[in-house]
């Protein structure tokens, strides 16, 4: 059995998740270049990448975003450079963006290169909540790590008690068909059936492919 490794990673990560008309997904990508390559060479910025919702009309996000940093303050002065806040004010009429600052606390599998499929869930709960959480995640996702096409999942923890959705679960698969397989009726996931802790609701799971990266 593969066990989840409860860890706490020396960076951060900024999780977006963007509701917007799928018209538009074109043209927030673009965007989206557009800013992260005025930031991208900043001191503190490690990597991002924009991942594009497989079918954006069953999703309520089309685009999540996923940034690593050194620290919340290394973006910060980031932003301030000449010429982000003009870009990102062009989305705001058409986008809206729900995010927030995490740190990783459980991991499962080792991350892989970024192929395949991207997963992901958001979890709305009261932080005093999250403590008990984090058992029945890593009890669920162990029932699907050694099912055919898994690759990694990591749970992320918002820094900030105000933070939307205080849960997000990142996971990687090989395909679409072999997450469908895990997860579908007669799968590992169904027939252990871990019951959930009561008090959360579930926005996802959303399955995306790399968009976009620096």
């Amino acid at each position: 059995m593969t066990d989840a490794r409860f860890t706490t990673d020396d960076g951060i990560t900024l999780i977006d998740l963007w509701e917007l008309p799928e018209e538009r997904i074109d043209e927030a990508i673009a965007r989206w270049k557009e800013r992260v390559a005025l930031i991208h060479t900043a001191p503190g910025f490690r990597d991002a990448c924009l991942h594009r919702g497989l079918d954006p009309e069953a999703a309520r996000f089309g685009l999540v975003n996923i940034a690593h940093w050194d620290s919340v303050e290394a973006r910060d002065k980031a932003l301030a450079r000449p010429g982000f806040t003009a870009s990102a004010a062009t989305t705001t009429g058409y986008a809206t963006v729900r995010g927030g600052w995490y740190r990783v606390a459980a991991a499962f599998g080792a991350q892989g290169d970024g192929s395949g499929i991207t997963v992901v869930e958001a979890f709305e709960l009261p932080p005093e909540r999250l403590d008990g959480f984090l058992p029945w995640w890593s009890d669920r996702v162990e029932l699907t790590s050694e099912a055919p096409g898994f690759q990694d999942a990591r749970l992320h923890r918002a820094v900030a008690p105000d933070t939307r959705f205080q849960a997000v679960g990142v996971a990687h698969w090989d395909s679409p068909e072999a997450w469908r397989t895990a997860t579908a009726a007669g799968g590992p996931l169904v027939q252990g059936h871990p019951s959930a802790p009561p008090g959360f609701t579930t926005v996802g799971p959303v399955l995306l492919r790399s968009g976009a990266a620096f």
